[in-house]
Parts: C-alpha cells; structure tokens; sequence
C-alpha cells in the first residue's frame, strides 16, 4: 500500500518537507489539490510522485452547473496540464453538488482516462444536496471512461445521511474496485461532510483498513485535518495511528 499526504498548490512551503518524508519512505506521494491561479514550479523542481485532485466547489468547480461549463471544462484542462508536466498517476474529480442528470451530461464530453469519480456525502459542509453519493450515481458518472477513488468518509456520510449500515455501504461501493482510498475519521451522528484526526472520531478502523487490504488498490491518502498550516506533523500521527491498523 502507498500513502499519499494531501497538501493543495497554495502550499508550496511544504513541499521539500513532503520530498524527504517520501525519500524516506514514510509517505509515498503527494496528492496535490490545484487551486486556481497557483503556479506549478515549485512542485516541478521535486521528483516524486503526484496524484492531482480538481479543485473543489470552494473555489467554483462545480460540474452540475449548467451556467459554468466553460469554467468548469477549463478548469479541467489546466489540471489536465498539470497532470501531464507532473506525471500524475491519477486526477480525481468531486461530481459536487446539484443536478445529478447535469454531472452526468457534463462528463459525458469528458474524455480522459487517468480520471477518478469521488463519491460524494450526502451534505456538503455548508448543507449543500450532493451527486455521487451512492454506489449507482458513481457506477453511472464512471460509466466506461472513469475508474474511483473510493472517499470511505464520504461514504460512511452517506450512509448515515440515508440512515443505511455503512460497514455495508462500503462494501457495495468496493464492487466498483477502486483504484485508490481517501481516508479520514468522523462521527455517526450527522451525515454532514467532516474529517476528524484518526481515533477522534466514531469509525470502525479495523474494519476500514481491512476494506483497504483485501482491495487491490495501492493508494491511499489521509485526509486528516491540518491545524497548523506550515508543518506536517499531524500528518504524521495520523498516518502512524492509520498504519498501526493495518497488517502489512
């Protein structure tokens, strides 16, 4: 299994940090979150391995939006340019809120196959109606073209949020063989889209990190959260606490 720490563009302080920690063999890749308006160099002068995250709705990326396709389709061409100049494994795409028939006819005219669909909760942070949230919506946005990464707390949020057993609503999302994990902790109590550090929260860990072994994804990243923007040491006790789970 490789490890991924999240970091997104606006933090290129970190990223000789996260270049010795990889060389170290602690974590194994970056997944970078390309915020608009960043620039790409400082993540060119490091050689290591990179998945792409699309930016968010946060910052206007949305794809359900009909009054934004130009944006939208723009804003994955240049996350397409960073794919390629960094040699990204993946780009993961959030189908983000509104319209679920408005997502789908969006990528539909969307063709790139180191693409993966993230499922979604079923409330966004702000009360938003997500898409994607269920096994079907993603097995539908997938279609043919696209592969997932399988967000187990967006999931669990789901499951709450639809008053389902969410150790089974991973597994019907497993059927869909992921081909990598975002990983965070929470409560049941709300369906509401949060990332807690690991063991702050509710979640069956060994059944999660079990879900992850027997797939045959290879990636996972913590999506834990940060309190001090310029270190990574959270990060790093998540990631021992995340592999003290796990077997191998």
């Amino acid at each position: 299994i490789k490890f991924g720490l999240k970091l997104w563009s606006i933090n290129p302080d970190l990223i000789k940090e996260a270049e010795a920690l990889i060389k170290d063999g602690i974590f194994n890749y970056v997944e970078l979150m390309v915020i608009p308006d960043t620039q790409i160099f400082p993540y060119q002068e490091v050689k290591i391995p990179y998945i792409i995250h699309i930016t968010s709705d946060k910052f206007g990326f949305n794809i359900p939006d009909k009054k934004k396709v130009k944006f939208n389709t723009d804003i994955i061409n240049q996350n397409i340019l960073w794919v390629n100049e960094l040699e990204a494994k993946y780009l993961i795409l959030h189908p983000g809120f509104g319209q679920f028939k408005e997502a789908k006819n969006f990528l539909d005219k969307i063709n790139d196959k180191r693409i993966l669909i993230e499922n979604m909760p079923k409330t966004g942070s702000n009360d938003e109606a997500m898409t994607g949230y269920t096994p079907e919506q993603i097995q539908e946005l997938m279609g043919n073209k696209f592969e997932l990464c399988l967000d187990l707390n967006h999931a669990i949020k789901a499951a709450v949020g639809l008053k389902k057993d969410y150790k089974k609503y991973i597994k019907d999302f497993l059927k869909l063989k992921p081909k990598m994990f975002h990983i965070a902790d929470g409560t049941l109590k709300s369906g509401k889209d949060e990332h807690l550090n690991i063991g702050e929260g509710e979640y069956d860990f060994n059944f999660l990190a079990n879900c992850v072994e027997k797939s045959n994804a290879k990636y996972v990243t913590v999506e834990t959260p940060r309190t001090n923007l310029n270190s990574l040491k959270e990060d790093l006790e998540n990631l021992k606490k995340l592999k003290s789970f796990l077997s191998n």
